[in-house]
């Protein structure tokens, strides 16, 4: 008799971790945190980038590393980047035949650690070029992507358009040389109406007709999903979600669309952030997000209704969530992500993962058709 058990919509092979022959830069050893990884396919290889730091805090001893791969089993270390100021987030683009990676620089003090510059360097016949900073300073970046031979970036900074220091909030940047950036979309929900809901990494896609969907997340409140109708970038649909989704990627495939992130296993954060007292409420969020235990997850996302569903976790807990992916097959994936030992028969809150190694762990999805 045949299972009547439907079939999961995502199917993960067992995680194993990246052996990588890391450098070494005086005492420092940065194999100790690996975190924040990005992967691309190009030229028939594939591309991985990611921080290495002593761990997941500020530190001006972070490096980016780029490996390539023929195969994502062997890794050839390319390309370090270093620059005594703490450097995250490492993404790569591919525009006009060419590869490209983009990475920011932050200030490494431990409560005042604020975005300075976004950088980004191209892959050429020689190796890497030298970094160049582009025009949006004292702004974060997470999203780059190309749509109809224009790159489009999703930042958040504290910039306002009058040059008021505001709360963290949203943006989008548009190039068309990589050189000469010019805000496009400036989000609604800035100011007055964000109130304490500070924005921060935003993911992104373009649907066939250049409606622009995504989720944004909330530094303590649950994320915010939105769609931006071609044409009517004034017109913003906005919806709070109840998922708090850290570090959101999203991938689509055949006309679906799914998003990897890290999940809170205590997740009841208010999604209201007009309060009489928002202050303490915002400190005892922070304070309950980071005592919670976290995972790397799956889920859908709906453009349409914008909601995001839960399908499952991946082996992980302490510090994790962020991911990286890139076509393997038609429905095939090679997902890279890191996290806490997964191995040590332990389940860490997160602010105990943050202080201890992380590790890069890769598996490969297999999407229903």
């Amino acid at each position: 008799m045949k299972s009547s058990t439907p079939k999961p919509e995502i199917q993960f092979s067992t995680p194993r971790e990246l052996n990588l022959e890391c450098p070494q830069f005086g005492e420092a050893d940065f194999k100790y945190s690996q975190a924040f990884p990005d992967l691309t396919r190009f030229n028939g290889r594939f591309y991985l980038a990611f921080r290495a730091a002593p761990s997941h805090f500020p530190s001006v001893k972070s490096r980016i590393l780029i490996y390539s791969s023929p195969d994502a089993e062997s890794w050839q270390l390319e390309h370090v980047i270093s620059d005594p100021r703490d450097l995250r987030d490492p993404h790569f683009l591919l525009f006009r035949g060419r590869l490209h990676i983009f990475y920011m620089s932050l200030t490494h003090r431990l409560f005042n650690h604020e975005p300075e510059q976004i950088y980004y360097l191209s892959l050429n016949s020689e190796g890497w070029s030298t970094p160049q900073a582009i025009s949006a300073s004292q702004a974060g970046f997470w999203n780059v992507k190309t749509f109809r031979d224009t790159v489009y970036m999703s930042i958040y900074t504290r910039n306002g358009t009058d040059q008021k220091r505001t709360k963290r909030h949203f943006r989008f940047i548009a190039s068309n040389d990589l050189e000469h950036w010019e805000t496009v979309f400036d989000s609604p929900l800035t100011r007055e109406r964000l109130r304490s809901y500070q924005t921060s990494e935003a993911s992104f896609d373009f649907d066939p007709q250049g409606n622009i969907f995504g989720t944004i997340r909330s530094l303590i409140y649950p994320n915010l999903n939105f769609l931006i109708p071609a044409g009517q970038p004034d017109q913003w649909r906005v919806r709070v979600d109840r998922f708090k989704c850290d570090g959101p990627n999203l991938f689509r495939h055949n006309g679906r669309t799914f998003l990897v992130a890290r999940r809170s296993l205590f997740y009841h954060l208010s999604s209201q952030p007009f309060r009489f007292v928002h202050h303490a409420r915002t400190t005892l969020n922070v304070l309950r997000y980071s005592l919670s235990r976290k995972r790397t997850a799956i889920y859908s996302f709906d453009p349409a209704d914008l909601t995001i569903r839960h399908i499952t976790d991946l082996p992980s807990h302490g510090d994790t969530g962020y991911s990286a992916i890139a076509p393997i097959s038609e429905n095939q994936y090679l997902l890279i992500y890191y996290s806490s030992d997964i191995n040590m028969g332990k389940d860490f809150n997160w602010i105990r993962g943050q202080l201890r190694q992380t590790r890069l762990y890769a598996s490969t999805l297999t999407v229903e058709a």
